[in-house]
């Protein structure tokens, strides 16, 4: 059967304000007849969705499809032409003409999709359409007006309202790759300057033929062992996002996993990542040595998790290379902090673009060489070994209830009351290794417990105190939350707001992940100081704690954490330095601290494999 010829009807919506940009815009969609479609209550609160209405309920009479675009946009050459030679690709679906770096879990996509040679990709049904520029079949789109009248203007976000109406009728949405629009720099009217500066992830620099959109279709949302997941880069550092369904996270809260050890869930060990660039030698001369690891680690990870598109049409070679390129310096731009971006420079900038491509071709390879797992694995790769004396020792419930442990715990249940069960003072070596290995085993898998909790949309105020490294006290004390982004992160920790605090060892870096526990605690209703793993052990070791004794006094103070039971507590996380890997006492590379580094990370992978995400 043959389908009808798409006839579009095209809508600008429009903020008076901005009414010389939506002309503009209408211009642009030339030979298109494109209509501007005003707020009808400019001086209201700023809500898109009061506008979207009214442009979804817009369609031309005798309209095969209806494309709604944002007044603050800029059109590539030949918009007419691609837009119609993309619904002829993708007639029943919707169609988002371009996706933001902001997006997290779509903007990875879109560069999965660049760096794959693919010409669209499937968008994640999970996260918000991309709405700068929207197009639905017209049936489809008088539904989603009808829809969206449903709701009240103040819940504003209209894309938010898409995805639900988009999932819910099971509409796949799909985005062109390239772009064939970006969004503008100026100041928002809808209230979302907090996002800072919002770009296309991969727009091409020269034309692009519409034959291009014939090309292969990225189809499924990135998944491995089941798991929705993203590599992002941001604040300069390499994270995986995860989608945990079940806990029902927000698409974009902060709160997700360092790339290292938490690659290993995506099947890529980090002894993977870090040997890969190791062999590509040295890094460019602009780039410091951590942001150098975190751009590679970035990159590695893109390459080695996508699956190749194949499209080998000579024709389009020089539009996949732009594309591949464009997603890569946006990558770069969006990703680095302010200060990095600056002390680089437009060279450096471009080095680190090209490092990150270096990468992705060092993963690709090693995907193509079977050295890293096919994209889709329903399977999670298999459990790390662990040593026979550790298995057994800790009981199979999830709980942290202490009487659990009492038959392996040969310490009294009080702070500072450390000592064998033997006691008449004869050593039991062996009970005491016994009860070692419990308290890390518990450790472990206190960790997994915490990083498998519920995120919230941000974290609470907390007020940050930065304890002295005894080791190096000249530390900045801005580093423990250099890594983290400001937004939802780092402006709820400071000198001076929260009712409870947090301590942190001047010398390690904070992550994300852990804390999300930290907000359960304080946000159930706890007040107190939480002291990191590393503040705990450097204050217990002044008191003259060592070895079993010190990792049993650390075990307490964190299954008070678990409790709230105290004034201070344990967060049960590890610890990590500059460009480090996390420990699980202490963030520096210390014999006393570091014998169980390696069977602890061994354990909490375990843990966290075996619990459904």
């Amino acid at each position: 059967m043959t389908r009808p010829a798409v006839r579009l009807s095209t809508v600008v919506m429009c903020h008076p304000s901005r009414l010389a940009g939506a002309e503009r815009v209408a211009a642009e969609c030339a030979p298109l007849p494109a209509r501007i479609v005003r707020d009808p209550d400019p001086d209201g609160f700023p809500s898109p969705l009061r506008t979207a209405k009214v442009a979804w309920a817009a369609i031309a009479p005798g309209a095969t499809h209806h494309l709604v675009v944002q007044d603050d946009v800029s059109l590539v050459p030949g918009f007419a032409d691609h837009v119609t030679a993309l619904l002829e690709r993708h007639p029943d679906r919707a169609v988002s003409l371009s996706v933001l770096w902001v997006s997290p879990y779509n903007s990875y996509r879109v560069r999965q999709g660049a760096v794959g040679g693919y010409a669209s990709v499937r968008l994640a049904p999970w996260e918000w359409v991309p709405s700068l520029a929207l197009a639905l079949p017209a049936e489809t789109a008088r539904e989603l007006a009808a829809f969206l009248a449903e709701f009240p203007d103040v819940t504003r976000d209209d894309d938010e309202h898409i995805a639900v109406f988009c999932a819910e009728r099971g509409i796949p949405v799909v985005a062109p790759v390239p772009h064939v629009l970006d969004h503008g720099v100026g100041p928002s009217v809808a209230g979302n300057d907090h996002h800072g500066i919002r770009l296309a992830v991969a727009c091409a620099d020269g034309p692009v033929g519409t034959g291009h959109w014939a090309g292969p279709e990225l189809a499924d949302p990135a998944h491995h062992g089941g798991l929705g997941y993203a590599v992002e880069l941001v604040a300069s550092r390499c994270h995986i996002r995860i989608r945990r369904s079940g806990a029902q996270e927000a698409a974009e809260q902060p709160f997700t996993w360092p790339w290292r050890p938490w690659s290993a869930l995506l099947g890529v060990a980090h002894e993977t990542v870090t040997a890969a660039a190791r062999a590509a030698g040295p890094a460019p001369g602009a780039l410091p040595a951590e942001l150098a690891g975190e751009v590679w680690a970035a990159g590695y990870l893109l390459g080695a998790l996508t699956p190749d598109g194949g499209d080998e049409r000579p024709g389009h070679r020089r539009v996949r290379e732009e594309a591949r390129a464009a997603a890569l310096r946006s990558w770069i731009t969006s990703g680095l902090r302010a200060d990095d971006r600056a002390e680089l420079g437009e060279e450096g900038c471009a080095a680190a673009a090209g490092w990150a491509a270096r990468a992705v071709a060092a993963g690709r390879a090693a995907r193509d060489a079977g050295e890293a797992p096919a994209h889709g694995t329903d399977t999670p790769g298999t459990y790390e070994r662990v040593p026979a004396a550790y298995e057994g020792v800790v009981p199979a419930p999830y709980g942290d209830t202490p009487a659990a442990y009492d038959a392996a715990t040969p310490y009294e249940d009080a702070p500072g009351a450390y000592r064998t069960a033997d006691r008449d003072g004869a050593a039991d070596a062996t009970r005491r290794a016994t009860a070692h290995r419990a308290a890390v085993a518990r450790m472990a898998r206190r960790e997994a417990s915490l990083l498998l909790g519920p995120a919230p949309e941000e974290l609470p105020d907390v007020r940050l105190k930065v304890v002295p490294c005894p080791e190096h006290p000249a530390a900045d004390p801005a580093l423990p939350t250099r890594d983290l982004p400001v937004r939802w992160l780092g402006e709820h920790l400071s000198e001076v707001a929260g009712d409870s605090t947090l301590a942190v060892l001047a010398c390690e870096r904070l992550e994300p992940r852990p804390l999300a526990g930290l907000a359960a605690l304080i946000d159930g209703g706890w007040k107190g100081t939480v002291e990191t793993r590393a503040a705990t052990a450097a204050r217990l070791r002044a008191a003259g704690l060592r070895g079993a004794a010190l990792t049993a006094a650390v075990d307490d103070a964190e299954r008070r954490f678990a409790a709230g039971d105290g004034a201070t507590v344990t967060l049960p996380a590890a610890c990590r330095a500059a460009g480090g890997t996390p420990r699980r006492l202490w963030p520096h590379d210390d014999p006393e601290f570091s014998a169980d580094d390696d069977l602890y990370a061994r354990l909490r992978l375990r843990h966290v494999r075996e619990i459904a995400l």
